[in-house]
């Protein structure tokens, strides 16, 4: 290489001979076949090396090793996301008459009502929490046609937030109804405690998920105490997948559906909130709009004072009224159990009254800037006891949203197994007699004669 001292010339050299194509040739190769053969056959057109190095590359020797050297086989992307979102964006189909085959009249739209999505994702988005724009796009979309879906009869709409899965994701939409619909007798234990009715209590909100947005939606049940009551001994993650069982210790009474709506109730008794002083308590137990109510400064809002839980407390029982056993006729009243004398806070309580989360603050501020005289500044608080939950405020707006695993934060001791049975429990067998010991042998079998073989004549 004229120009070049010697050592660089060598280096140059040495680089071009390294092996970087997958047959295990160099550039320095390539180059020297191509140079060969326009040496030997010299065409009319040398100047074209592309044409010619291909050319070289499908008589090499090794070219039908090398072709198929690298290939990966590679699945079909998924495109049921995008098939779901470009659903909810085009116009819904019209039902068919299977008699005429023409469409028919769509019902007329159901009347709710609904939180601005768009306004609640810009102040999530000023403190950093929440879902994107585009997505809370597609949640107002998906809000809309859940509240307007003639079947449902949804009285409100209220996009909860996201719960994290192994597999999937739930979407999740908080709804009233304007009529509930009929409940099942529920069977109870001896010492099971009734469900609160739906409308009331744990089962005021009906929430419907699905797994991305545009995709089916389904309805959660009915919560049990007994389900909250477990969920609150267990520390899973959700898969995604409603139908399957919850494989965990101690056993969980339901599918993952239960166990869902269980977590749902939780988080939501502790994580949703309102500025302090928005609502008051009535006498039925609701909330009322307060009149007088003035929006705290965005100073004020950083501080755990300034939020008040807007949700009733769950209690031990898993409800949120305490349910006392009636004694039967004659018969005193039992005294109340721990759980039966469960006060619980009162209602709309502020934050300040939380109990620590693992030695630290039960929430921490959040503000949409660190100047204060910043116009229009968002702040709020999130949850250290179910990361994830946050509530934020501009003025008289606010919003609550939860994005998270619906993990607890806790130390999680799980409980210890049941202790080995016994072979037999005759204490606990009241109808059983006792076991003594029988004298009687059975009878000895009688010995099985042998057929004897018949003899063969001479």
């Amino acid at each position: 290489m004229p120009g070049l001292p010697l050592q660089q010339e060598q280096e140059a050299v040495a680089f071009l001979q390294k092996t970087a194509s997958a047959d295990g040739g160099s550039f320095y190769d390539h180059m020297t076949d191509i140079v060969m053969k326009v040496l030997n056959e010299q065409p009319s057109d040398p100047v074209n090396l592309l044409q010619t190095s291909l050319m070289v590359k499908k008589t090499a020797n090794n070219s039908s090793s090398s072709s198929t050297q690298g290939l990966s086989l590679q699945a079909p992307p998924d495109t049921s996301n995008s098939a779901a979102i470009s659903k909810i964006y085009g116009m819904p189909e019209l039902p068919i008459n299977p008699e005429t085959g023409e469409p028919e009249e769509a019902e007329a739209a159901n009347e709710y009502e609904c939180e601005n999505a768009l306004n609640d994702a810009a102040l999530m988005e000023a403190c950093g929490v929440g879902l994107g724009r585009t997505d809370m796009y597609g949640v107002m979309v998906v809000c809309k046609q859940l509240g307007e879906d003639p079947k449902l009869g949804v009285a409100t709409v209220r996009f909860f937030g996201k719960v994290l899965g192994v597999y999937a994701d739930y979407y999740v939409f908080e709804t009233t109804l304007k009529e509930q619909a009929e409940e099942e007798e529920e069977k109870l234990g001896p010492n099971d405690v009734p469900s609160e009715k739906g409308g009331a209590g744990a089962n005021g909100y009906t929430y419907f998920v699905c797994n991305q947005l545009g995709g089916a939606l389904s309805r959660l049940p009915l919560v049990k105490p007994s389900h909250i009551k477990a969920a609150r001994q267990v520390k899973k993650f959700v898969s995604g997948k409603l139908e399957t069982q919850v494989s965990a210790y101690p056993p969980f009474p339901g599918t993952e559906a239960n166990f869902l709506r269980a977590q749902l109730a939780r988080i939501a008794a502790s994580t949703v909130l309102c500025p302090a002083g928005y609502f008051t308590a009535n006498e039925e137990g609701g909330l009322d709009k307060a009149e007088d109510f003035t929006p705290p400064a965005p100073t004020d809002l950083g501080t755990t004072a300034a939020w008040a839980h807007r949700y009733p407390h769950l209690k031990k029982q898993g409800r949120t009224t305490v349910f006392m056993k009636e004694a039967a006729e004659g018969e005193e009243a039992p005294e109340p159990t721990e759980e039966e004398s469960e006060q619980g806070p009162e209602p709309l309580s502020t934050l300040d009254k939380d109990a620590e989360v693992e030695g630290g603050e039960a929430w921490t501020p959040l503000f949409s800037s660190t100047n204060s005289g910043v116009k229009n500044q968002v702040a709020g608080v999130r949850s250290n006891l179910w990361q994830g939950a946050a509530a934020v405020a501009s003025g008289a707006a606010f919003t609550n949203v939860y994005v998270g695993w619906g993990v607890k934060t806790e130390r999680f001791l799980p409980l210890p197994p049941p202790p080995v049975a016994q072979e037999y429990d005759q204490v606990r067998c009241v109808t059983c007699k006792a076991l003594v010991e029988s004298n009687e042998l059975p009878q000895k079998p009688e010995p099985v004669k042998e057929e004897e073989e018949p003899k063969e004549e001479d």
